[in-house]
């Protein structure tokens, strides 16, 4: 449409393409207004993560959690020892309300073992102090028995194992595990239910510990959080400002002709 430089603004906007032109100006700013408001808010606080501490800390909010898959704990396998209770949630061992880290197998059994606690897993062995301390941990490496069963107490204090592939004594002072097919066990540890007041407090843990605020700020940020309906609604949001800028410059244009037209 040539020569519609010249025209005056007030002009322009009778012209069609130039009224078009206005309507989605203002139509597009308010859409990306909302967008932009929330990748800045986002933005910045992601830029503040570490004195936010948005990396831990962590929520609990059912629905939330609920729409990250994240679901309610398995039921767990609990012994209790000197007043202590060793929990299994999942993958994850307790140490009354506290995570042993880095504990691998499933759970079989926890005797007292001097001042010390022995944690028997499927396919380690796991010495922890009465505060709740890993002070040693053996694993295959340390001829423990893979597939083990059954954690018990032997006579003269050792400790008795069992696995498919045999019974074994375990000696916590040398650390040694031998075969022994005639030791006869005092007593199998056994498990029980843990009281529902640790239950709620590893179950939040357990349930909440996979979802931090800066998760939930970052999937904000990227529209992530709503599928990909909201990662299509952000890339529309990023096209519309593109949008706005040229619509925006093009009508400053219209405008600074008219004001050099009208001097």
């Amino acid at each position: 449409m040539p020569g519609v430089h010249r025209l005056g603004l007030a002009t322009c906007y009778k012209i069609p393409i130039c009224f078009m032109l206005k309507s989605w100006h203002r139509s597009v700013g308010i859409f990306a207004a909302v967008f932009l408001l929330l990748l800045t808010v986002t933005g910045t606080l992601l830029m503040q993560t570490d004195d936010l501490e948005l990396d831990s800390r962590y929520v609990n909010n059912e629905r939330l959690l609920d729409w990250y898959g994240i679901h309610p704990a398995p039921p767990p396998i609990s012994f209790s020892v000197d007043g202590h209770w060793i929990t299994q949630l999942g993958s994850r061992i307790y140490f009354d309300t506290r995570i042993l880290p880095q504990i691998d197998g499933r759970l079989i059994g926890v005797i007292a073992v001097g001042d010390e606690l022995l944690i028997g897993t499927t396919s380690s062995l796991v010495l922890v102090t009465t505060n709740g301390i890993i002070a040693e941990k053996l694993g295959p490496e340390s001829n423990v028995p893979t597939g083990q069963t059954h954690l018990g107490h032997a006579p003269s204090a050792k400790v008795l194992l069992r696995s498919p592939s045999g019974q074994f004594i375990f000696d916590p002072e040398s650390g040694l595990i031998k075969a022994d097919a005639t030791t006869q066990a005092l007593a199998w540890s056994g498990s029980g239910s843990v009281p529902q007041s640790v239950l709620e407090v590893i179950n939040q843990d357990y349930r909440g510990a996979g979802l931090s605020l800066e998760r939930i700020v970052l999937d904000l940020h990227t529209g992530r959080l709503f599928g990909s309906i909201g990662v299509v609604m952000i890339n529309l949001a990023s096209i519309a400002l593109l949008i706005l800028i040229i619509s925006g410059a093009i009508l400053w244009r219209v405008r600074a002709r008219e004001k050099n037209a009208a001097s």
